[in-house]
């Protein structure tokens, strides 16, 4: 079992992104703890890998990963890192195993306002919707969770900045992504920092005890603060973006 002082699972967009001198800053201070075998780098995401290599390790300035979890958790890369190169195969036949994309799709069948989102985005493992043109979005998720709920438990909903729906298998997500993929590497961090500002970051800030919600979080994570347990240790950001996410780490001690 290899350990390491402390693994940061962050967020991308609107996260990391959204004020790059801060971004700028907080990217070196993390090389240098990456350099020094302090901290573990995971990236989890909504974006394509694509996105994540070419959008933001060449133009955006994202701090280099030990690990990419995209697409809301449904695929793992570990490096190096290439545009085609096909996700861990371990997790990828592990969530196969539950998961009907034909039973996904049929869960929104004939609910109004429901728009599918770009092909890069729904693959065999996640069915992906926008419900900005719904006429109560929030209604619609209600009315899409109980499909689910009374049909499978191989089925999750994860709802988003008030307008972005994946159905996604149970076994997927941040949260039991980053679980699987400590275990893959035989990792034992002393802690699991993780970082977020909307819903399908939920499920990594529920599942591990440290978390940075960053100052411009949705509502969905902000209501965080009146679901809190005692064991957890959430820390709110007062600033935004990755100026937030520094913040949370200075409080945790890591910067």
């Amino acid at each position: 079992m290899s350990q390491i002082p402390t693994v940061l699972a962050s967020d991308i967009d609107n996260t990391l992104t959204g004020n790059a001198p801060a971004l700028e800053r907080l990217g070196r201070q993390l090389a240098v703890l990456r350099k020094q075998n302090k901290l573990r780098l995971f990236l989890t995401t909504g974006r394509t890998l694509r996105e994540v290599l070419v959008d933001g390790f060449e133009q955006e300035n994202i701090p280099q990963a030990d690990a990419i979890i995209s697409l809301v958790g449904t695929e793992i890369y570990l490096p190096p890192f290439e545009a085609k190169m096909e996700p861990l195969p371990e997790w990828d036949e592990r969530l196969h195993q539950q998961f009907s994309r034909e039973k996904a799709v049929d869960f929104v069948a004939d609910i109004e306002g429901v728009e599918i989102q770009p092909e890069h985005y729904n693959t065999a493992l996640k069915a992906s919707y926008f419900l900005d043109k719904s006429p109560d979005p929030a209604n619609t998720v209600q009315q899409i969770k109980q499909r689910v709920a009374g049909q499978s438990n191989g089925y999750q909903v994860v709802w988003s900045s008030g307008k972005d729906l994946d159905i996604l298998p149970a076994d997927a997500g941040k949260g039991k992504a980053i679980r699987f993929l400590l275990s893959y590497l035989d990792l034992e961090p002393q802690r699991v920092i993780t970082a977020g500002d909307s819903g399908n970051d939920r499920s990594m800030l529920e599942e591990f005890e440290h978390g940075i919600v960053v100052a411009n979080a949705q509502p969905e994570l902000k209501k965080l603060k009146e679901d809190l347990t005692s064991n957890s240790k959430l820390y709110f950001a007062n600033q935004p973006y990755a100026a937030g996410v520094a913040e949370g780490l200075r409080y945790f001690g890591v910067l």
